[in-house]
């Protein structure tokens, strides 16, 4: 009775909640009771009133009559008289049309068949299963370029037509999240409903997603801009997901090393202060193989009507040029631009950096055959027509957007066309014609006077490098200000460091030291992006090391570099080798290390979390590591990475490992059983993936069935390291248990550290006492 009870009351608190989304502004819900189990609600909508009964049954959930009318309570929200979901498809289905596509390929990275599918298909099956008590997160990763939008857009495009036809229960609502702050995610969600003409506001979103009619498709979270980068993009979207209460799904796109290295613990960290319910998995876009690029050949060419003549020749080109550039054409854009270039210019050939090949092509063409003035002559020479792009992406930095309205798009060339002193008439031409010249594009499918953006982020970034290096290279500005803008992503960085290298930053006189401490003191003052600063600055350094040991006389090493004040966000260093190195206040922070070699390098306040290292690669002679320096080691393991915050497995890895650990003496958390330090890897090991974990789950039954379980959940609870949460989910009440610190800071206690929260340490201490007592 007390379960049947709990769950009429958890249904009416959704339904009053529901409802409120619905209805008109200004208005109020009218709630009377008729039993135990049914309520009566008055509502107006759209002007008119509307009253509704809802009975409540725990096994068979929610019917409501309305109208004379029952139907269980899906049908009546998505009807045409509460959201018409209907409509929205047909509307959706008739505004996206994905064009020209490749069926890309994608793996389930976290499920038991890792074999390839088509990417629409494989994410079509997981978005159709049904949740199972958390609200499945679900990151569609790959690199720039990789075709996730194009994916997204198609996936979007034939669900809606599905629903249309009946092949379906649930739709996709796609938002175009490239260049937005997450903070504004319900401005984002009425931009869409508002150019899609439906009578849905975004207020609805939330209610659909949780009753499963609807997925939110965000592209490009990790493009995201904001002010405090990252964390502010997942603390915008928490508010979103508490609605959805664990149940739904959330489809989100964004670049494989950063949801490798820091989603899954940024978002663990905002469920620690939420009530998030949620379970994240991942699906990655593979490259393009050899059958995918020429089946975009054969369709590119049947749309121009090519002759078979002129399709074999230009395959054969594109064929030379792939062999060239193998990895770069495996990425849909890349392959889509070359095959253009290739066919309007015969002498195209590609370089040695296709995308410089591909700017300096575009340039060419622009200021030769677009830009020209009355006499045929060329507006803009190629330099200028650089400088010109360059001003434009470090004024998109600097306002931390990916998009400018016309009119700021204008002046931004109205500054540059008086700065170079031209002609009255080719300022003129030159503003007028600047929102619709090469390299972009209006942003999204919005109306002619939308704003402007870059025609795809990779442009952004190699024009933004261009200025970066040169503000980095020279001493003059405050480099604090350019390195907080936004979380800056990996290519930046690489491409920052190659213009650096290029310039001959890099080469003797110690240019690489002079900027490492540049980028080092950019970190050091205190202020309110201090963290931005040193992780971007912890970026480009990472990027500085690898572009110096990759000059043919370093040999892939680095001799005597300091490295000070920065934060390494993920990354990596591989196959570098740093010879009596000084790294001193440096977080390390998820970075790939295991093909990295410190020889006779010295630590000072450096801390590693979770950095990926392996026993047969890996080489930490560092003088100055302590166990209680690494919090947690990720491990290659087959095709996948081990994660453990076990100090015996760590000290045993970092000694495998060179590291000249200094045999401390013995804590007295050091007595803890090694079964339950076991155990707790193990529940660890589940919130990584999911915060907070339900005691039903079935892949964790070998967890919450151990024999020392109980102990352990008792002492965790105590000493508030856990809180215990019930939920109805299924109809049913269910008991999950909500982490209330990071993976690092409970290990933490018991590696012998001092500067953790007393609730941790108390709570390894009660576990060595347990340990004493047997």
């Amino acid at each position: 009775m007390l379960d049947a009870q709990m769950v009429s009351q958890e249904w009416r608190k959704r339904i009053e909640f529901d409802l409120a989304s619905f209805m008109d502004p200004g208005t109020t819900l009218d709630v009377s009771v008729e039993s135990v189990r049914s309520f009566r609600v008055a509502w107006k909508m759209r002007g008119e009133g509307r009253d509704a009964v809802f009975s409540v049954s725990p096994s068979r959930g929610v019917s409501v009559n309305s109208g004379g009318r029952n139907q269980d309570y899906r049908e009546f929200i998505v009807g045409s008289d509460m959201a018409n979901v209907l409509e929205v498809a047909t509307r959706i289905s008739r505004a996206s049309t994905p064009g020209l596509f490749v069926a890309t390929r994608a793996r389930d990275e976290d499920g038991e068949d890792a074999s390839p599918h088509p990417a629409v298909d494989l994410l079509t099956a997981l978005l159709d299963r049904d949740t199972e008590d958390a609200t499945r997160v679900l990151m569609l990763t790959g690199d720039a370029g990789a075709g996730k939008t194009r994916v997204l857009r198609k996936l979007v495009h034939r669900q809606a037509d599905r629903y249309v036809h009946g092949r379906t229960k649930k739709i996709l609502l796609y938002v175009n999240a490239q260049g937005r702050a997450l903070a504004r995610l319900d401005e984002a969600l009425a931009t869409e409903l508002q150019d899609l003409r439906v009578g849905l506001t975004y207020h609805s979103v939330a209610v659909l997603a949780r009753l499963g009619v609807l997925v939110p498709v965000i592209d490009g979270f990790d493009e995201l801009l904001g002010v405090s980068g990252y964390d502010d993009a997942f603390g915008s979207l928490a508010g979103f997901l508490e609605q959805l209460d664990g149940e739904g799904h959330l489809l989100v796109s964004a670049r494989s090393v950063y949801y490798e290295t820091e989603f899954l613990a940024r978002s663990g960290n905002v469920s620690n202060r939420g009530g998030l319910n949620c379970v994240y998995s991942a699906v990655r876009v593979l490259d393009w193989s050899d059958d995918d690029r020429a089946e975009y050949l054969e369709k590119w060419g049947a749309q121009r009507e090519l002759s078979d003549a002129e399709s074999g020749k230009l395959a054969q080109r594109v064929g030379v040029v792939a062999g060239r550039h193998a990895v770069l054409l495996s990425k849909p854009l890349f392959f889509a631009r070359t095959v253009e270039l290739l066919r309007e210019n015969p002498e195209f050939s590609g370089g040695e950096d296709l995308l410089q090949a591909l700017v300096d092509e575009y340039l060419t063409r622009e200021t030769e055959e677009k830009l020209l003035g009355r006499w045929s002559e060329s507006l803009l020479t190629e330099k200028q027509y650089e400088r010109l792009m360059r001003e434009l992406a470090q004024e998109m930095w600097n306002q931390e957007t990916r998009e400018l309205d016309y009119r700021s798009v204008q002046e931004v060339a109205e500054y540059f066309v008086v700065n170079e002193d031209m002609p009255e008439g080719t300022q003129q031409v030159i503003v007028e014609r600047m929102p619709a010249l090469a390299f972009l594009s209006r942003a999204g499918d919005a109306a002619p006077r939308a704003g402007i953006a870059f025609e795809h982020e990779l442009f952004f970034f190699y024009f933004l490098a261009k200025s970066m290096a040169s503000e980095i290279g020279s001493a003059g500005k405050d480099l604090r200000m350019v390195l907080s803008r936004s979380a800056m992503p990996e290519d930046l960085a690489v491409r920052v460091a190659g213009e650096l290298r290029e310039a001959g930053e890099l080469g003797s006189g110690g240019g690489l030291q002079v900027l490492l401490d540049r980028l080092s003191e950019a970190g050091t003052s205190e202020w309110r992006r201090r963290t931005q600063v040193r992780e971007n600055a912890g970026l480009v350094t990472l990027a500085l090391l690898r572009a110096y040991a990759d000059l043919p006389e370093n040999g892939k090493a680095v001799d005597g570099c300091v490295v000070r004040s920065v934060v390494w966000p993920g990354s990596h260093l591989r196959d570098v080798t740093l010879r009596r190195c000084a790294f001193d206040d440096v977080t390390v922070r998820r970075t790939d290390l295991t093909a990295t070699k410190f020889l006779r390098c010295e630590i000072r306040d450096t801390v590693f979390l979770e950095p990926r290292i392996a026993r047969e690669s890996t080489r930490l002679e560092l003088r100055g590591i302590e166990a209680a320096h690494v919090l947690g080691i990720r491990v290659p393991d087959n095709d996948s990475v081990r994660v453990t915050h076990d100090p015996e497995a760590i000290a045993k890895t970092l000694r495998e490992c060179g590291a000249p650990l200094r045999p401390d003496s013995p804590e007295p958390d050091s007595h803890v059983s090694q079964d339950y330090v076991v155990l707790m890897d193990e529940l660890l090991r589940a919130y990584r993936r999911a915060n907070p974990v339900c005691k039903g789950d079935p892949n964790l039954r070998c967890l919450f069935e151990d024999r020392d379980w109980g102990t352990m959940e008792r002492l965790l609870v105590e000493h508030e390291l856990v809180t215990k949460e019930h939920r109805v989910t299924k109809g049913q009440p269910k008991e999950f248990l909500r982490r209330r610190f990071r993976p690092e800071q409970i290990m933490a206690g018991l590696s012998g550290r001092t500067d953790v929260d007393p609730r941790v340490r108390s709570f390894w201490r009660a576990l060595a006492s347990r340990a004493d007592e047997g």
